[in-house]
């Protein structure tokens, strides 16, 4: 289970952040869901995780890869899992909502 903080970090439990050994993600939006991808050498950048307690839960702030996103940042706790195929941790958001106030048509 991964948590939108309201200050914009996303944070990992230590069993999810084990799947990146480097402590670095490349971090993706693909349509409602958000791709975590190992960096394989530290050197080749990537976001920081960074250890937040002696259980070796993660963080990383995140908030500005959202900001161009029609449903903004979320905030609150979500279930991500590890796909093998695609080798990224994938964590699903919920789809983006229209703005208030459209109906879809405008009167001239």
């Amino acid at each position: 289970m991964v948590e939108f903080t309201e200050k914009g970090y996303l944070h990992l439990t230590a069993e999810e952040a084990a799947r990146f050994p480097t402590h670095t993600v490349i971090a993706l939006l693909r349509d409602d869901e958000l791709w975590l991808m190992p960096v394989r050498r530290a050197a080749s950048g990537g976001l920081l995780l960074k250890q937040i307690n002696r259980r070796g839960d993660r963080s990383l702030f995140i908030e500005e890869l959202f900001r161009d996103r029609p449903g903004g940042y979320p905030v609150g706790k979500r279930s991500g899992r590890w796909d093998e195929e695609r080798g990224a941790f994938i964590i699903p958001l919920e789809p983006a909502r229209p703005f208030r106030g459209t109906s879809g048509t405008r009167k001239p």
